[in-house]
């Protein structure tokens, strides 16, 4: 598999969700490759590692739990997903770098709730005071 497979299929594995959208995922791979040069590319390794056992995610717990750098590449990763946003290793935030992507996160799907600010309505922003 390639990187961005790979990316894909660890982030399937972190999040529970079984069809991620691979265009996204590309896009997140390169913000988290840029804030986690040397570290995204060791947690992608981890998860080739664990993909090969028996329980996939208990093997890649074990890998996390050993090694704290690999575990906050793996929490950025699910933050990524939930909430199109970050923490770089300098503790800075690396904010949604879209509208959509922010429309796409995975919060709204678990929430059952739209994006704030996107009404799933014609009219979008400010349909609320629109009286029916």
């Amino acid at each position: 598999m390639t990187h961005a497979a790979d990316f894909r299929a660890l982030s399937e594995l972190l999040t529970g969700e079984p069809s991620l959208n691979q265009a996204l995922a590309d896009a997140y791979r390169q913000r988290l490759s840029q804030a986690y040069p040397a570290d995204l590319p060791r947690l992608i390794d981890a998860y080739r590692a664990a993909s090969g056992q028996s329980d996939p995610a208990v093997a890649l717990r074990a890998a996390l739990d050993a090694d704290t750098a690999l575990a906050r590449a793996a929490r950025e990763t699910l933050a990524v997903w939930y909430t199109s946003q970050f923490t770089r290793p300098d503790g800075t935030l690396d904010a949604p770098d879209t509208p959509r992507h922010y429309q796409e996160s995975l919060v709204w799907k678990v929430i059952q709730a739209h994006p704030l600010s996107a009404a799933p309505i014609p009219g979008g922003y400010g349909y609320w005071t629109q009286h029916p």
